[in-house]
Order: C-alpha cells, then sequence, then structure tokens
C-alpha cells in the first residue's frame, strides 16, 4: 500500500466533523506553500554587488544600532 493510499484510508476513518476540517485546512496550507517559488534567484541578483569592506561596514553599522536594548522590559 502507498503513503497516499494509507492516508486516505485513514482520512476515511475520521467521522469527526471538526477534525476533517481540520485536516482539510492543513492540506490547504500545504499546498499554498508548495506553490510559492524559492526566492533564490532574486536574492542572488544581489551577490557580489559590495566588497568586503562595504559589507563589513554595514554589518557593523547594524550591530551597532540594533543589536542592544534600551531602556526596560
Amino acid at each position: 500500500m502507498s503513503l497516499r493510499e494509507y492516508i486516505l484510508k485513514d482520512l476515511n476513518t475520521i467521522r469527526n466533523p471538526q477534525l476533517l476540517q481540520q485536516c482539510f485546512e492543513y492540506i490547504q496550507t500545504i499546498k499554498k506553500a508548495e506553490k510559492k517559488a524559492p526566492n533564490k534567484n532574486k536574492v542572488l541578483q544581489f551577490a557580489g554587488l559590495l566588497n568586503n569592506k562595504q559589507a563589513s561596514a554595514i554589518i557593523n553599522s547594524i550591530n551597532e544600532n540594533f543589536n542592544s536594548i534600551e531602556g526596560e522590559w
């Protein structure tokens, strides 16, 4: 028996409508996530635009300005 058949068999045994609704919603979520195209190529289009000195300056600026919490938490 294939994995698909096992899943369908299990789904067929569920009688609780709320549980079936949860299964349906989960499947819909998975389908949406599967359709999203990875953005690897969009990110890679910026590769090499900064030299090491520029990249280090940006990293240092981020660390100095955003890596500390001011005030009380």
